[in-house]
């Protein structure tokens, strides 16, 4: 069973505009989304579905496999299901949201399975708990007794007004679908609470379809606001998963000084590009001056 990770990803975010190359410890922040996906054992291939070309060259220059896709597209989900039509055979496609920089690759290992264990199951996301409270960036979930989505929405529930509640469950923006299911949604028009409450995958239950609520313990932190990215540079400092990807950027970046200099040294000192324009300036009659 072939399992793809699909990244979407755009500039124009009406909160964050140019938010996915924010840096955050040297690296672009969809590359650390992208990184990470790559740890997943479950994910045959990852990439990244945008409509930039900027964030297209970004993720090629890190090694990278990048999709333009329409900059028609309302959401994220309905740009992954462009990307996954033009991506072969894959039974499942995972959407990795780009503004989930300290994702989990064991959290998304979690979801793949329990998609590919239920041959019924269509479409599963990652719910985690959240302390936050009249918070409209984060999109809270109640489940059913069998953790199946009851529904979803930007304000707080289940209500408080009567029972004191300890916690609050929301999407970590992690979801599977099956394939052929995705395309399906993809085809649907926008619903009406899915336009109120401005949550696309409440098409999904707006349709009488069931979604599987994939609980972990881990709690998720997106980059919605600016203020947001200040929460998750400080997490990140002590994030242990990142040092499995950085160290191989910086034995790279080793690398290539040391051949930059074992170049020098084969031309007296001076770089191949230095070299080359001492002999252009020669033919010319010049002598270019190395300081």
């Amino acid at each position: 069973m072939k399992v793809t990770g699909i990244i979407p990803a755009r500039l124009a975010s009406s909160r964050f505009p140019g938010k996915p190359l924010v840096e955050i410890e040297g690296l672009p922040m969809v590359i650390h989304v992208m990184k990470r996906a790559m740890l997943c054992d479950y994910l045959d291939e990852v990439c990244v579905a945008t409509d930039s070309r900027k964030i297209f060259s970004t993720v090629e220059k890190y090694g990278g496999r990048a999709i333009m896709t329409s900059s028609k597209h309302k959401t994220g989900t309905d740009r992954i299901a462009e990307a996954a039509s033009k991506i072969g055979t894959s039974e499942i496609v995972v959407n990795i949201q780009g503004d989930e920089p300290l994702v989990n690759p064991d959290d998304i290992s979690k979801l793949v399975k329990a998609v590919s264990r239920d041959a019924s199951c269509k479409f599963a996301t990652l719910i985690c708990k959240t302390p936050s409270r009249n918070d409209d960036t984060e999109c809270k979930v109640v489940l059913d007794l069998n953790d199946n989505i009851l529904y979803m929405s930007r304000s707080d529930i289940p209500s408080p007004a009567r029972v004191k509640i300890s916690h609050l469950y929301k999407l970590y923006c992690v979801v599977a679908f099956r394939k052929p299911f995705l395309q399906k949604f993809a085809g649907w028009p926008l619903t009406p609470l899915e336009k109120i409450e401005y949550i696309e995958y409440i098409r999904i239950l707006e349709r009488g379809y069931k979604m599987k609520g994939v609980i972990v313990d881990e709690y998720s932190t997106s980059v919605d606001t600016p203020r947001d990215l200040i929460r998750v540079k400080k997490m990140m400092k002590l994030d242990k998963i990142k040092n499995r990807y950085l160290s191989a950027f910086a034995q790279k970046a080793t690398a290539l000084k040391s051949g930059m200099n074992a170049n020098k040294q084969r031309f007296g000192g001076m770089s191949p590009s230095t070299l080359k324009a001492d002999l252009a300036d020669a033919k010319r009659g010049k002598r270019r001056r190395v300081l």
